[in-house]
């Protein structure tokens, strides 16, 4: 059993940097934002956890077969049809002696690039936790709730910080030149931005996009980044209105508000794309999942068909 998980995860690796390969060179990067931010959320994650999520399903599915036969599901034995010699990935079958240093380098290479990418996400995150600590610490408790905060600050600042406890943090000067309808709408997508915890999964999307070029994710977290706002809007615009939303986004964009390194910020993303979404939106529709559910579909497919043996040829080449 220990061969079969060591050859499942040379061949997670091998499948996964053909997923990195694939989103390197295949990835939209130019693509306008259209369709509700759920969909473009989903399918630009999709994209950006490529490397992860693939592997994970195909190798999932090509061991399925050997379950299957070990626990009498399937008539007759898949495994007889192939070489003796061969590397089974299947329970009732277990493979030939792995114990090549292939095997363990090639994980252990992958795993040394993603620590790479976590120490550069780590150092980020450190910095911006003390920055974090920083403001926070400058400021006060306010009259509207437990969850904002006020610093002393000519400058208009609305922004959610902190990862597992998110806080609001609003700015004097923002106060004393908003509407209080306009602050209304602020406060509310903030809080939008607390409920769906954005904060931590924006972290989570910036060590993902590490492991890319810039040139290959920018378009994705641009997407990521414009999909998060336009959804907290539209949270917003539950308790507000949309025109009133809307009239806030303009009057927040006349104030050149200061959009800080740290946490996620009412100012963020594309200002007429936002209110467009607003006073246009799309029809709400769910035909954006016939495209993943067919990769889906397909990848299940080919790792429990093809795939298999595809998978199984492959690491006996790569090993002998």
């Amino acid at each position: 059993m220990t061969d079969l998980l060591e050859l499942a995860l040379f061949s997670a690796v091998v499948i996964g940097a053909l997923a990195w390969l694939v989103v390197a060179v295949v990835a939209p990067r130019r693509r306008p934002a259209q369709g509700s931010p759920v969909a473009r959320t989903f399918l630009a994650r999709a994209w950006l956890y490529a490397p992860v999520w693939v592997p994970l399903v195909v190798v999932a599915a090509a061991l399925m077969p050997g379950v299957a036969g070990a626990l009498g599901l399937l008539p007759g034995d898949h495994c007889l049809s192939h070489p003796a010699s061969h590397h089974h990935l299947c329970v009732a079958h277990p493979p030939e002696e792995a114990g090549i240093w292939m095997t363990w380098a090639l994980p252990l290479g992958a795993l040394g690039v993603a620590l790479a990418g976590l120490v550069v996400c780590g150092r980020r995150a450190w910095q911006q936790w003390r920055l974090a600590r920083v403001l926070i610490q400058l400021s006060e408790p306010s009259s509207f709730g437990p969850d904002v905060r006020l610093i002393d600050q000519d400058a208009p600042l609305a922004v959610t910080l902190g990862l597992l406890r998110p806080t609001v943090l609003l700015s004097t000067g923002l106060l004393s030149r908003t509407s209080p309808g306009a602050l209304d709408v602020v406060l509310a997508h903030e809080r939008a931005h607390v409920a769906r915890r954005d904060t931590l999964l924006s972290f989570l999307d910036q060590f993902a996009a590490a492991l890319f070029p810039a040139r290959v994710v920018g378009r994705l977290l641009a997407d990521l980044t414009l999909a998060r706002e336009q959804a907290c809007d539209a949270v917003a615009a539950r308790s507000t209105g949309r025109a009133r939303v809307a009239a806030a986004l303009a009057e927040v964009a006349s104030l050149n508000m200061v959009t800080p390194a740290v946490g996620l910020s009412i100012a963020a993303g594309a200002l007429e794309a936002r209110v467009m979404h607003l006073l246009y939106p799309p029809a709400p529709t769910w035909r954006w999942v016939l495209a993943p559910a067919t990769v889906l579909v397909t990848l299940v497919a080919a790792g429990v068909g093809p795939g298999h043996s595809v998978i199984e040829f492959l690491l006996t080449f790569l090993l002998h």
